[in-house]
């Protein structure tokens, strides 16, 4: 570390109070609902930046990085070390990504699995990452700190994701006096910020991701990196924010599977706010819902010949409806109206009692079987019979 902090205690732990270099620090905490999912502190002067950044999902790991600043604000090189904390040892072996931008070209080098050296053009102001999702705050700021500098509406930002050694480009929109976007995947990411480009909070609430990130008062870093890793090690981790299920179902002589991933409520509302009403759901999350059977069926009245499919749908306060679309493959956003072969009515069902995570079910009976999604206090249902 380039800096030496003075530590207070507080109710989150230690407070970072002050640097022996006048480096000016910050804490951040991002969350999924009620559960944190990274946590980060850093410092910066004008001719750097350092920090670590740890994310819980699937397994906690951590990162040490430190950046040059070239006289224009801008990075001149970045080292990254993503570790696991040793309180679980299962964790994943280190990995290192060095980058050195030189004018136009950037030389990026990775240590560890997939180790590989490369070097690529670059434009200007182009910001490496840490390497791993969700980005971290420092590099961020820095693209916000590089929009400000350049003033107007839109910055363009291109990004260096070392581990694929390749350049992903982006946008720093002003959105209002104190509010910029930028792009996550089609989703507008968004950010407070102050009139020199430091962050105060960001939403992802209107991307896929959900979560939403501020300023802490102060965090005991080290000491969060530890739990977390033991919770790994017990296995009560976090792991998988919507980890991946499979349905395999014999219906007479059908047989049916779904594939698809199960978010958790996390304690935050679900129906008609993470699941929006009016608009098309992936029905679960991650990659498009997958359904295939190898017999014709009837489902909820309309003909489902046998093949693959993926499952989407449609809530509204009053009404529900499964679409069965015949696009296959397909990550869960790209949803296309004119490969739907059916809709069909699903029936409320309400619940006595809340169900964390999402869940795909198919009950089978005589002659048949019943599908249900079940989410929080309620179950939609759909009948299904073999032709």
């Amino acid at each position: 570390m380039r800096c030496t902090s003075l530590l207070l205690a507080s109710s989150f732990g230690l407070v970072v109070a002050g640097c022996s270099t006048g480096a000016e620090q910050v804490a951040f905490v991002e969350t999924l609902g009620n559960d944190t999912v990274s946590v980060e502190t850093y410092s910066r002067t004008v001719d750097w930046f350092e920090g670590k950044f740890l994310i819980r999902s699937p397994m906690t790991q951590v990162a040490h990085y430190n950046a040059t600043l070239a006289p224009d604000g801008s990075i001149s090189a970045m080292h990254v070390e993503w570790t696991t904390p040793p309180e679980n040892p299962d964790g994943h072996p280190p990995i290192t990504f060095d980058v050195v931008i030189e004018g136009d070209s950037a030389t990026v080098e990775v240590v560890g699995p997939d180790a590989s050296s490369v070097r690529i053009a670059v434009p200007d102001g182009t910001i490496p990452t840490a390497g791993k999702t969700p980005i971290s705050f420092a590099v961020l700021e820095q693209a916000v700190r590089q929009a400000v500098a350049a003033g107007g509406d839109e910055y363009p930002v291109h990004f260096i994701v070392p581990a694929r050694g390749r350049i992903q480009p982006n946008a720093i929109q002003r959105v209002d006096e104190d509010v910029i976007s930028f792009d996550f995947f089609g989703s507008p990411f968004y950010a407070r910020i102050t009139p020199e480009g430091e962050i105060l909070h960001r939403s992802g609430e209107h991307t896929t991701m959900k979560v939403v990130g501020q300023r802490a008062a102060g965090i005991d870093f080290d000491a969060l990196a530890a739990d977390y890793a033991a919770r790994d090690a017990r296995g009560e981790g976090m792991g998988p924010a919507s980890p991946q299920a499979t349905v395999q179902v014999e219906v007479g002589d059908a047989n049916l599977e779904i594939v698809y991933s199960r978010p958790a409520k996390r304690g935050r509302e679900i129906w008609g706010s993470l699941v929006p009403w009016s608009e098309v759901w992936r029905t679960g999350a991650n990659a498009a819902t997958s359904f295939t059977t190898d017999r014709d069926l009837v489902i909820g009245g309309a003909a489902v010949p046998a093949g693959s499919y993926t499952l989407w749908s449609i809530f509204t306060e009053g009404s529900a409806q499964l679409i069965i679309n015949k696009q296959t493959g397909q990550w869960g956003t790209q949803y296309d109206a004119e490969q739907d072969l059916v809709r069909v009515d699903l029936t409320k069902q309400e619940l006595p009692h809340p169900v964390e995570r999402f869940n795909i079910g198919i009950e089978t009976m005589d002659g048949g079987a019943t599908l249900g999604l079940t989410w929080d206090t309620i179950r939609y249902l759909v009948p299904i019979e073999v032709e």
